[in-house]
C-alpha cells in the first residue's frame, strides 16, 4: 500500500505540471491568430434595386452594418482621431432613416464603406447589365475603342447627363485607395446600367427597362448604345486562367493571374528553381491583372529564385465576426506581427514583374517586396491598392436587402515603412499593353 501511494506521490506533481503546461500552451495560442476554421455566410441572392424597404427594415440594416464595420475594422484600434468617422456614421445615419428602395440603401451603404478607402471593404456593387461600348479612362476622359485601338473620341454625356456627373456617382459609392483606383473605378463602372441610373441617367421607360440610351461624344456624334447582359455573350466553353510558365528565349516567364499556392504553382516554383540552378538568369513574374489571394504563393516564387522576401508588420483585430468566420480563439483585443527589413536578393537573377492597375491585395504585396527588397524591377503601371492597407476580408451579408459587402479585419504596413506613398510607382513606367515587351528590352540589354 505504501509503494502505490509513494508511486502516486511521484506522479501527482507531474500531472499537475503536464497540466500547467498544457493551460498555458493553450492561453499562449488563443493570443495568436490561429484559424481552425470558420464559416463564411452564403451570398444571398440580389434583390431588384427598386424593391421598396420599410423604414424598419432600412434601420434593421444599417446598424447591422454600423455594427459589423465597428467591431471589426481595425480602423477603430489603429487611427486615434475618429471625429471625421463620426460624420461619416451620421451622415450614413440621416441617410437611411426610413423607407426607401434597396438601390437607394446600397448606395448610401456603399458611400459609407468608402470612407475607409480601403479596395477590400466595400459594397459588391451588383451590375446585370452595361452599355455595349468598350472604353478606355485616360487623362480624366472616357475614350472610345474603336478597331481595338484608342481613338482621340471621348464620352461627353450618357443619356443627356454629363460624365463628370457619373463620375462622381462612381466615385461616391466605390473605395480608391489612390488616385489609379479611381481611374479604374471609373472606366469599368461608367457603363453599368446601376451606377447610369444612381447618376440621373434615365435607364426605364414606359414599358420598363430601356433598352439603349444616347451616348453624345467630344465630336459632336451621337449613338444610340444598347444595353447587354455579359452572361447571354459568354462563351459556353470558357475555361478560367491558371498559372502558367514558358521560356521565351532564354526568359523563364511565370504568367501569374492569381495567388494560389496549390499543386500547379508548386510544380511552376519547380521548374523555375530548376531553370535557375541551371543558370537562367532573367525572369519575368507576370502579375497582371492578378487580383490576389494567398501571399505564400508570392513568396513560393521568391524562394524558387534563391530569394526572401522582407516582413510585414501585420495587426489583426478579433471579434465575433472573425471568430466565426476565421475561426480564431478569441473575439477581441488585436495581435500585432512585427515584420523585418532582412531579406536575400539573388545577384545572379535579374526578376522583372508586371504590374497593373488590375494588380491587387497579394499580388501587389509581391510588387512590394521586390521593391522594398531590391529584388528586381517593376514594370507597368501603378497598382490600385496602396503599399501599405487593410486586407484580409470577412463578409457581411444583410437581411433585409440582400446586401453583400466585405470588410478588412487585417492591417499591412510596408517593410519600408517610412514610405507613405499611396501607389507604387513602377521602376519602369509603361502602358500594361507594352509592359511585357518592356520587360523583355530591359532584361536583353542588361
Amino acid at each position: 500500500m505504501k509503494k502505490h501511494m509513494t508511486k502516486w506521490k511521484a506522479i501527482i506533481p507531474i500531472l499537475i505540471l503536464l497540466l500547467v503546461l498544457i493551460t498555458v500552451g493553450i492561453f499562449g495560442l488563443s493570443r495568436l491568430p490561429v484559424s481552425f476554421g470558420g464559416q463564411y455566410p452564403v451570398r444571398p441572392e440580389s434583390l431588384a434595386t427598386d424593391t421598396l424597404l420599410t423604414k424598419e427594415q432600412v434601420i434593421e440594416d444599417r446598424d447591422l452594418a454600423i455594427q459589423f464595420v465597428e467591431n471589426a475594422h481595425p480602423y477603430f484600434v489603429v487611427e486615434e482621431e475618429q471625429a471625421a468617422y463620426e460624420q461619416a456614421r451620421q451622415d450614413y445615419v440621416d441617410a437611411a432613416s426610413g423607407e426607401m428602395s434597396v438601390g437607394d440603401f446600397q448606395a448610401a451603404t456603399a458611400e459609407y464603406l468608402c470612407f475607409f478607402e480601403d479596395g477590400h471593404t466595400r459594397i459588391r456593387w451588383s451590375e446585370d447589365e452595361y452599355l455595349d461600348m468598350e472604353q478606355v479612362y485616360q487623362n480624366g476622359n472616357t475614350y472610345c475603342v474603336e478597331n481595338g485601338s484608342v481613338s482621340d473620341r471621348y464620352v461627353v454625356a450618357i443619356g443627356g447627363v454629363p460624365t463628370e456627373n457619373i463620375y462622381r456617382a462612381i466615385d461616391s459609392v466605390f473605395p480608391a485607395e489612390n488616385d489609379m483606383a479611381r481611374q479604374m473605378n471609373r472606366e469599368y463602372y461608367i457603363s453599368g446600367r446601376n451606377i447610369l441610373e444612381l447618376a440621373g441617367v434615365v435607364v426605364q421607360d414606359s414599358d420598363g427597362m430601356a433598352e439603349s440610351v444616347a451616348v453624345t461624344y467630344s465630336d459632336g456624334s451621337i449613338a444610340e448604345c444598347t444595353f447587354y447582359k455579359p452572361e447571354e455573350n459568354s462563351d459556353s466553353d470558357y475555361e478560367p486562367s491558371v498559372n502558367t510558365w514558358q521560356m521565351d528565349g532564354d526568359i523563364f516567364v511565370v504568367n501569374f493571374v492569381e495567388c494560389v499556392d496549390d499543386e500547379n504553382l508548386k510544380s511552376i516554383a519547380t521548374e523555375l528553381e530548376r531553370a535557375v540552378k541551371q543558370g537562367c538568369d532573367k525572369v519575368i513574374i507576370d502579375a497582371r491583372g492578378n487580383g490576389g489571394g494567398n501571399s505564400n504563393a508570392c513568396e513560393r516564387l521568391l524562394r524558387a529564385m534563391g530569394m526572401k522576401a522582407p516582413g510585414y508588420d501585420m495587426l489583426v483585430r478579433f471579434s465575433d465576426e472573425a471568430k466565426e468566420q476565421v475561426g480564431y480563439l478569441r473575439s477581441s483585443g488585436t495581435f500585432r506581427w512585427n515584420g523585418s527589413s532582412k531579406c536575400t536578393a539573388n545577384d545572379n537573377v535579374h526578376l522583372a514583374v508586371l504590374c497593373d492597375r488590375y494588380t491587387f491585395s497579394s499580388a501587389t504585396m509581391l510588387c512590394v517586396w521586390v521593391r522594398d527588397g531590391q529584388l528586381g524591377t517593376i514594370v507597368g503601371e501603378a497598382s490600385s491598392n496602396t503599399p501599405s492597407s487593410y486586407g484580409d476580408i470577412l463578409y457581411m451579408t444583410l437581411p433585409n436587402s440582400h446586401i453583400f459587402a466585405t470588410v478588412s479585419h487585417k492591417q499591412f504596413i510596408r517593410p519600408d515603412e517610412n514610405n507613405t506613398e499611396r501607389a507604387l510607382m513602377p521602376d519602369i513606367q509603361t502602358s500594361p499593353d507594352e509592359a511585357y515587351q518592356s520587360a523583355v528590352d530591359f532584361l536583353s540589354s542588361n
